[in-house]
């Protein structure tokens, strides 16, 4: 009887060992995965303001206001200025100082992850990866089905948990990085903002 007491609190030691962990970390990702769920679910509009930083290093300001689903402004300020706005189909890109425009099909944008209603969790052609390092999460968002569409990383600040920035990495493997600056969550918005500009017809 001794003898079977002393084996099962062996096997009981190994599996706390090489099983505790595991599960341990289980939870972890668990508890991480509901804080983002959480946020997402709760986030209704943001206004801040940005500053992005690309490829080459050059660096834009501006403003970004979401309204979800599916609406977008991103007003960059001079020099750099552009106007990027969204109502659901399509991305519309617009430089005022040249009174050009184009469109982007949203669902080939990475916009498209920031702009759809609830949780990113759900969706089942998203790979989704995540690390943290010195209380800041990275969620990496990917395409199941394409590697070579852009992908999009969003940092959180673990405590609070907030979203401090995102970056669009492309096929190349360069980082556009956009950082958030006095974010204000849960506002009302006008729906104004999210039109483009109608620049007037040029005249012959």
């Amino acid at each position: 009887m001794k003898i079977l007491k002393t084996n099962l609190k062996i096997i009981l030691y190994f599996f706390m060992i090489f099983i505790g962990p595991s599960i341990n970390a289980y939870e972890k990702d668990q508890q991480i995965y509901l804080k983002i769920e959480k946020f997402f679910k709760k986030l209704n509009t943001l206004e801040a303001n940005f500053i992005q930083i690309g490829p080459s290093g050059d660096i834009s300001n501006g403003k970004i206001y979401l309204d979800l689903p599916s609406k977008l402004r991103i007003d960059y300020e001079k020099p750099n200025n552009l106007l990027i706005t969204s109502q659901g189909f399509w991305i519309v890109i617009q430089d005022r100082d040249n009174s050009t425009t184009n469109n982007v099909p949203v669902n080939s944008s990475p916009f498209s992850i920031l702009l759809q209603n609830g949780s990113i969790l759900d969706n089942e052609n998203l790979k989704l990866k995540y690390t943290i390092t010195s209380g800041i999460i990275s969620l990496e968002i990917k395409s199941q089905d394409n590697e070579k569409l852009e992908s999009l990383i969003l940092e959180f600040s673990e405590k609070p948990f907030n979203l401090k920035k995102w970056i669009i990495l492309d096929a190349f493997g360069e980082r556009t990085t956009v950082l958030i600056q006095n974010a204000k969550y849960n506002k009302n918005l006008s729906y104004l903002l999210f039109f483009p500009i109608d620049f007037p017809e040029p005249s012959n």
